[in-house]
């Protein structure tokens, strides 16, 4: 471990990373950018003024993405993942987040000065107490719904790959890239890559998923996919889709629960599918099931070998026995130092996640402990979405609610009385200029009889009932 920022320094100037469509590779993006942050070594104000601030990551291009983010980090800066298709509320928050380490992280020094791509700080990193920099923030909705950043450093993710490395069998992980960057499940392919001496593809879904599939060079190792749900069952009514998909040596499934029909599908048509257990918190991936126990109809996913797991009460948080359910608890070398800019209590980390094992210690995740919405492989909370439609003026009362969907996995259900009567068009216009597009309601209930409790209260245990028999 802690070898990373040596080797991403060297395979900067190498091809390892291309486009799958133009056959561009990063090489020059990289040295460009190098050169920039070489020529303005103090090029905002909060790192002017000695403060740790992350550099902010929002190319549109893939390719120059990936070549941003790590000529940052071998470069000695702390880099925050943007999603380049932020609204402007979403970049205002994220903007807010980047600058309140200012005065804040005082056990962290600032960054060295910073040093062209081809040298990287002495030992390969730099550590400061026990905090390894530079560091990587990873956006995640947390419990609250509110936007957060998971913070890493280069060593936790080295040891997420190296884990999975270890899983698959010792060679290199070579990654056909179908996930945005600045998600976790997006970014540690490239690290994946980087860390194992693997080669990274980075290929347009939109294009792919129309039938624009562009022929897969052969590599030692073979290649890897990572989808969501949604991803898999656009692919899977495509026979050369599914023929393309058996090509590769793993598909690692997650983001979102997969439907039982869809699963059924996908071993029908003898998909290498490896269901996949992991977050942002934990570097991705982080218990997985190998493919050929997914064809063979097995249920449960083995714990990577850096991460152990255990099920703890949800009132008491004591340990549960063999079987029992309760929330998923997770040990390991990738876990995140915090939500930034704070520090987390070092040790275990208790997720809002409810799950079980079995008796041969595989684990069976069952879904939330919380409220969230699992859509498409994005996690929304109600609570921010309802308080955007509340803002409209248009409903009295307003409950969102995940429902079953077969593409989605859930969908965003918006509930309200039928009396209010709004106009839907006006109000979707209005959410789009603060929601991005994976929050927005997808379905709409008007209630003709608003179920309230005994204390004048809205009845959400009604109106779940009333969504789930629509």
């Amino acid at each position: 471990m802690g070898t990373l920022l040596a080797t991403a320094a060297r395979r900067l100037t190498e091809p390892v990373v291309r486009s799958a469509d133009t056959g561009a590779d990063w090489r020059e993006p990289a040295a460009r950018f190098a050169a920039e942050l070489a020529a303005t070594p103090q090029n905002d104000s909060a790192q002017a003024a000695g403060s740790p601030t992350p550099l902010a990551i929002a190319s549109s291009d893939p390719l120059a993405y990936a070549a941003h983010a790590i000529a940052a980090l071998v470069a000695g800066r702390d880099i925050l993942l943007c999603n380049p298709r932020w609204t402007a509320t979403e970049r205002t928050n994220a903007e807010t987040l980047r600058l309140s380490a200012v005065g804040h992280v005082a056990d962290v020094a600032p960054p060295s000065p910073l040093r062209p791509v081809d040298s990287p700080p002495a030992g390969g990193r730099r550590s400061i107490g026990a905090v390894s920099t530079p560091r990587i923030l990873v956006a995640t909705g947390g419990t609250g719904g509110v936007l957060r950043f998971a913070t890493h450093t280069l060593d936790t993710l080295e040891a997420a790959a190296h884990a999975l490395r270890s899983f698959t069998g010792g060679a290199p992980l070579n990654s056909l890239c179908l996930l945005p960057l600045h998600h976790i499940g997006g970014f540690q392919q490239l690290i994946r890559a980087l860390a194992t001496g693997g080669e990274l593809l980075l290929a347009d879904w939109h294009a792919l998923a129309a039938g624009r599939r562009q022929p897969i060079p052969a590599v030692a190792g073979g290649w890897m996919l990572s989808l969501v749900p949604t991803q898999l069952q656009r692919l899977i009514d495509d026979p050369s889709a599914c023929t393309w998909l058996r090509g590769f040596s793993m598909i690692l499934l997650g983001g979102a629960p997969a439907s039982a029909a869809l699963l059924a599908r996908a071993r029908a048509e003898r998909l290498p599918i490896a269901i996949s257990y992991g977050a942002s918190e934990f570097a991705a991936a982080l218990a997985v099931q190998p493919p050929a126990a997914f064809l063979a109809g097995d249920t449960g996913l083995r714990p990577l070998p850096h991460a152990t797991v255990h099920i703890l009460d949800p009132d008491t948080a004591t340990p549960l026995a063999v079987g029992e359910l309760g929330r998923i608890e997770v040990s390991a070398t990738s876990l995140f130092l915090g939500y930034w800019p704070e520090l987390r209590t070092p040790g275990p980390f208790l997720t809002e996640d409810l799950g079980r094992i079995d008796a041969t210690g595989h684990l069976h995740v069952v879904g939330r402990a919380d409220a969230a919405i699992n859509t498409g492989g994005e996690k929304v909370h109600p609570a921010e979405v309802e308080d955007a439609l509340r803002a409209t003026g248009a409903f009295t009362e307003i409950v969102v609610l995940g429902v079953p969907d077969p593409r989605w996995g859930e969908s965003i259900a918006a509930l309200f009385p039928s009396a209010d009567a709004p106009d839907l068009t006006a109000v979707e216009r209005t959410l789009r200029a603060t929601l991005s597009p994976h929050k927005l309601p997808r379905r709409w209930f008007p209630i003709v009889d608003w179920p309230r409790t005994a204390a004048g209260k809205t009845d959400r245990a009604a109106l779940h009932r009333l969504s789930a028999a629509t």
